[in-house]
């Protein structure tokens, strides 16, 4: 996936967002799950730097987190 889809995510008005805190002890992460604008259901670690969010990772949802997306 592009960086651009990641990005996309960021305007499911359907996405879920929550703090990350198992993965970085040096800086605040969150993780948001969501729609692309290509149709998948993405999964997307970011942080912010100043007036930035910084994209860590991106992948494909989980049948569980799928589950859980739609439920919402």
């Amino acid at each position: 996936m592009t960086f651009s889809e990641a990005a996309s995510v960021f305007g499911d008005k359907l996405a879920i967002t929550y703090d990350d805190p198992d993965h970085s002890a040096d800086e605040h992460r969150v993780v948001t799950c969501g729609l692309s604008e290509e149709g998948r259901l993405l999964v997307v670690s970011h942080t912010d730097r100043g007036n930035k969010t910084r994209i860590i990772s991106s992948r494909l949802m989980t049948k569980r987190e799928r589950q859980i997306y739609e439920e919402d």
